[in-house]
């Protein structure tokens, strides 16, 4: 009975009997017998690497790639239903791969299923920290969300700033990858960065916009009650520096006629930049006068300042404006 209590011990331990009771007294086998009770961290890890490499738990992971092919099939075609059922199927026969929920969540915000969105990507990056498009999709509905606001306040500022964290990130993990796919994401993510830096200050200036008209009324009272006369055109233009202020801009990208960052910078025989269409104005209505050096402006010396408008153009794509420059209402604002 012994010998087989320790032939069952010797075969638990995967060891052959002959080598363990070679020259052994019996005192000793049971003590091997005792020790074989409790498996190595090796052997544990070894049980649990067999338990899922099992014939069903590989056809599962075989059958959910498939499904997930299926969904990329359907997503081409712009069939972003039937997408989403056949991710749904990857993820029930094998739920902890990302790139499933990502893919799920992309299918859902295409069709505006905000919620569901944000909770696949919330789900696939728990799974994987470094998943860029779930970041990229949390980021952007974010935006979306913020974007749809009916009011707006500083905390929606707050909130837009949030998204744009997490587009961040998602440029982040990407960066250094170049895959042809994951550079068409990087696209994205940048035109996304740049529309929701374009949207917060929309959102910003619209604010100081109305607190301007606030105070506006505030002093038409108080100018009435004593009888005081105010210059509006003085207190406008100092409205808008202060506005101006508020960023990281130098002050030669910006228009002393106009008080804006300048699209068109002109310069001139007098040494002084202007914005094109601000200092035509200024010219058609006041003469051919330098507005800084009273000096004689002669219009056929005009010519771009090229060095100028590449260090606007670079500020620009860093707060996000190429290509958006124009667009004054954040809510118009087609995100990717």
């Amino acid at each position: 009975m012994g010998q087989a209590h320790s032939n069952e011990a010797c075969q638990f331990l995967n060891y052959p009997p002959e080598e363990i009771f070679q020259q052994q007294e019996p005192q000793q086998q049971r003590k091997v017998f005792k020790a074989a009770k409790k498996p190595t961290a090796q052997q544990a890890n070894q049980t649990n690497i067999n338990s899922t490499s099992t014939p069903k738990y590989t056809d599962n992971i075989q059958e959910s790639l498939e499904e997930k092919v299926k969904g990329n099939n359907f997503f081409t075609q712009k069939n972003y239903q039937k997408a989403i059922e056949c991710y749904t199927k990857a993820i029930n026969l094998h739920g902890s791969d990302s790139i499933y929920y990502s893919n799920r969540a992309v299918a859902y915000r295409l069709l505006n299923k905000y919620k569901e969105a944000i909770q696949d990507a919330e789900q696939a990056i728990k799974i994987d920290q470094t998943n860029s498009r779930a970041h990229f999709i949390y980021g952007t509905i974010i935006l979306l969300e913020v974007q749809k606001c009916p009011e707006i306040s500083e905390q929606i500022i707050k909130q837009a700033h949030r998204g744009l964290q997490y587009l961040d990130q998602a440029y982040a993990y990407i960066k250094d990858n170049t895959d042809q796919q994951k550079n068409k994401l990087k696209v994205l993510i940048n035109q996304n960065l740049g529309k929701g830096k374009r949207m917060v200050f929309l959102i910003a200036k619209e604010m100081d916009r109305r607190n301007v008209q606030s105070l506006k009324g505030i002093l038409a009272e108080l100018a009435q009650i004593r009888n005081i006369k105010l210059d509006w055109n003085y207190l406008e233009k100092q409205t808008q520096k202060k506005i101006l202020q508020d960023l990281p801009i130098p002050q030669s990208f910006t228009c002393v006629i106009s008080y804006e960052i300048m699209n068109e910078p002109i310069l001139f025989n007098t040494g002084q930049t202007y914005e094109k269409n601000a200092i035509f104005q200024q010219i058609t209505q006041n003469g051919c006068t330098d507005p800084i050096t009273r000096e004689q402006i002669i219009p056929q010396t005009a010519r771009l300042n090229l060095q100028l408008l590449q260090g606007i153009n670079e500020l620009k794509k860093k707060y996000g404006w190429i290509g958006i420059e124009q667009e004054e209402d954040y809510k118009e604002i087609k995100f990717e």
